[in-house]
């Protein structure tokens, strides 16, 4: 297993930089005591990632509304400290390219273009330089060995009674980064696009396990760059289990995931923010991020309109769509098989303002970057979201 440490940046020498309004713009200069690399980052960020911040991301980020204010500050660079600091987390200097404020997509504002991408991405790609030329003092991202995975060929998943040859878990233990005993195990399909994990679970030791924001990144087997979890999808999950948490608490974020550009002869590895075994004084036995708790709401209201509007392209019949939300299985009445897919579309919804939910969004009558909208019947996807919703407020209250 191999360490990383990583810093966040200090704000040490702001005294001596002038700020000209949300420009960036620097007047003076002096290193302050920054590495070169430290000074690049600032540079950057002032530059080029505020900018395109402040024209795409402040009005709704700066503070005012609640649990989004990931670029609230009084100054430019209190903006980038808060931006950095951010719980759950918007940058990934373990893996720029996967930072969640890169990933958004769609939603009430609009996506970033090419452009605007790119110069935050620069910008963050030198923060994780500048926090890699400073040494001790910062927090650590924590990497199991690299494997191959295992791929589902036929039949069904293998269990200790009868194990099948044909698809076996995999079983990446966590014994050398601290949650001694304690294992992720997964179930892989190959699909077109990528790989499609299910039964994705971290099974406690006799110690339990604690881990926080797993990150999936895959080595090419030609030697090509590596590629994180383009969505970062676990950046929130924060998981303490005791060694008797039953198979459901076990299960990471529903238990299901597609990773696009994954391939079974790519070498993977699992990045931790945290791993440990179980914590009693942080909360302990469950999940932050967990599946679907009212299956019986998602039955009676959202399985049918997901089933009539989705599934031809999302259950399977489509690669590149099911690679994006798997919903396979819905039509059926095995509730092993919806409570699958009521884990996929939970991930596309926003408990915190509902209405901005992707599912609602990429379906939405206008939206040229989703090739199906109701065919522009905007009453039809109103009735739609009008009996999903009702599933959506009985999942955000559900124990």
């Amino acid at each position: 297993m191999r360490r990383l440490d990583m810093v966040r940046l200090t704000i040490a020498a702001s005294a001596l930089l002038v700020m000209v309004g949300c420009s960036g713009l620097i007047d003076g200069g002096g290193s302050g005591g920054l590495t070169p690399q430290q000074a690049e980052a600032r540079r950057l960020w002032l530059e080029k990632a505020l900018p395109q911040i402040a024209a795409n991301c402040v009005v709704c980020h700066d503070g005012s509304r609640a649990n989004i204010g990931f670029v609230e500050g009084t100054s430019d660079l209190g903006r980038r400290d808060t931006l950095m600091a951010y719980e759950p987390a918007v940058v990934n200097l373990d893996a720029p390219g996967s930072s969640r404020i890169l990933t958004k997509g769609l939603h009430e504002g609009p996506a970033l273009d090419a452009t605007q991408t790119s110069d935050i991405l620069e910008w963050i790609q030198a923060e994780k330089e500048a926090a890699g030329s400073v040494d001790g003092g910062g927090e650590t991202v924590i990497k199991t060995d690299q494997f191959l995975v295992q791929v589902c060929t036929g039949g069904l998943p293998d269990t200790p009674a009868a194990p099948n040859p044909n698809c076996l878990f995999n079983n990446v233990p966590l014994d050398g980064i601290g949650a001694t005993g304690a294992k992720i195990t997964f179930i892989v399909q190959a699909l077109g696009s990528g790989l499609y994990m299910t039964n994705l679970k971290l099974v406690p030791g006799a110690a339990g396990a604690f881990i926080e924001h797993p990150l999936f990144v895959a080595y090419p087997a030609d030697g090509s760059a590596p590629k994180a979890d383009t969505i970062d999808r676990f950046f929130s999950v924060k998981m303490n289990l005791q060694s008797t948490a039953t198979a459901e608490e076990q299960q990471i974020a529903g238990g299901a995931a597609a990773f696009v550009g994954f391939f079974p002869t790519d070498k993977l590895e699992i990045h931790f923010k945290a791993a440990n075994v179980f914590q009693p004084d942080d909360g302990g036995g469950g999940t932050v991020n967990n599946g679907c708790k009212d299956l019986a709401s998602f039955k009676a209201n959202a399985q049918g309109p997901v089933n009539t509007n989705c599934r031809s392209c999302h259950g399977g019949a489509n690669p590149n769509a099911t690679s994006a939300m798997n919903v396979t299985g819905i039509d059926t009445a095995d509730d092993t098989m919806i409570q699958n897919a009521c884990n996929q579309v939970r991930t596309r919804v926003n408990f915190q303002d509902i209405a901005q939910s992707s599912i609602y969004l990429a379906t939405q009558p206008g939206n040229n970057n989703h090739p199906f909208t109701f065919g522009g019947n905007q009453g039809a996807h109103d009735a739609f979201k009008a009996s999903v919703d009702v599933w959506i407020n009985a999942e955000k209250v559900a124990p």
